[in-house]
């Protein structure tokens, strides 16, 4: 049973040809899928973006596990409760920062 998709072509320069494939081997797809996705507008994430935004959010948890060892901290002990307090309001800033970062890839 024949296809009902059309099929378009282009031409490309080796060039361009070449950096379009790498492109879309970037964001791990096919080329055909890139230059749909590309062609219709769709927002082209790369994969290498994706791994950085995992690692960014995995260190974001780390951050909030490390404030509560520091809240447990500033329980037992009142006579270091200002430098741990300091610690988790850097820790909170850390967090913002980190999510505003993640949020922009």
């Amino acid at each position: 049973m024949p296809s009902k998709k059309q099929i378009i072509k282009t031409y490309v320069s080796d060039e361009e040809y070449k950096q379009i494939s790498e492109t879309a081997q970037q964001c791990s797809l096919s080329l055909s899928a890139f230059v749909k996705a590309v062609s219709l507008g769709h927002e082209i994430r790369s994969s290498t973006d994706q791994q950085a935004r995992r690692e960014l959010l995995k260190l974001n948890a780390d951050q909030g596990r490390l404030g509560g060892l520091l809240k447990m901290m500033i329980l037992d002990d009142d006579e270091n409760r200002g430098k741990a307090e300091r610690l988790l309001e850097d820790i909170r800033r850390l967090q913002g920062r980190l999510l505003q970062k993640v949020r922009r890839i």
